[in-house]
């Protein structure tokens, strides 16, 4: 029997997926528990099994964490801004990065 070559299956990308998410919820109640180290870990860990197959962060799991040093964003290692611009600004305060990201707009005038 030869080896299957090219993607992976969908059952693969679906329990990557699910893995994802849940290292995201860990993350989540480690941050909130005060464990700063463990929810960088678990992050790191969500971000190398999206590379390895090849699944991208959802929206809101994205804004919830810093590229630059992998902490999970709550409210108190990080301040969120609404510009009148448009424009959400997040900034970490482990680190200093700041994010930047678009707010939905109704539409154009």
């Amino acid at each position: 029997m030869s080896k299957r070559v090219g993607r992976r299956t969908q059952g693969q990308e679906k329990l990557a997926r699910e893995r994802i998410e849940r290292l995201f919820v860990l993350a989540e109640e480690s941050s909130k528990s005060g464990d700063i180290e463990e929810s960088k870990r678990l992050i790191e860990l969500a971000r190398l099994i999206g590379k390895r197959y090849n699944q991208r962060l959802s929206k809101s799991q994205r804004i919830k964490i810093c590229r630059n040093c992998n902490s999970f964003m709550t409210s108190k290692n990080s301040t969120n801004r609404i510009s009148s611009k448009g424009w959400k600004t997040i900034t970490c305060l482990d680190c200093g990065n700041i994010g930047r990201h678009r707010l939905q707009s109704s539409g154009k005038e």
